[in-house]
């Protein structure tokens, strides 16, 4: 499975962010978003780049640290399922998701995917 991430990619609380393109074209429908995050990250770093900076505690759909917002919406399109739940299944083949941190005066981005709580 392939999908195109848009990450808004943010050195730090004090640096400007963008949104970064990237192609991930060896995904398995069973993984979650994280372990696509995971996957992506694990190819940024063998090509000597760096890696996204995401919440990812449990795993296991309890805590909530691992949410962000997946094409404008709070852990993505599925009702009750965190991100950490989220499996690709229910994404299409080629599917371009926008995944971007919460954004809340009251929860500053420290880096990429992750804000302050």
């Amino acid at each position: 499975m392939k999908l195109i991430f848009h990450i808004w990619r943010q050195k730090n609380a004090s640096a400007p962010g963008r949104m970064v393109r990237y192609e991930c074209a060896t995904l398995n429908p069973d993984m979650s978003i994280l372990e696509a995050l995971d996957v992506l990250n694990e190819e940024l770093m063998n090509r000597g780049e760096e890696p996204v900076a995401f919440e990812h505690d449990c795993r296991e759909g309890i805590c909530g640290s691992c949410g962000f917002m997946i094409n404008g919406v709070a852990h993505g399109p599925l009702p009750a399922t965190t991100t950490c739940q989220l499996t690709l299944r229910h994404f299409r083949d080629g599917q371009e998701l926008y995944l971007e941190p919460w954004r809340a005066k009251a929860f500053p981005v420290i880096k990429d995917l992750v804000v302050d709580r």
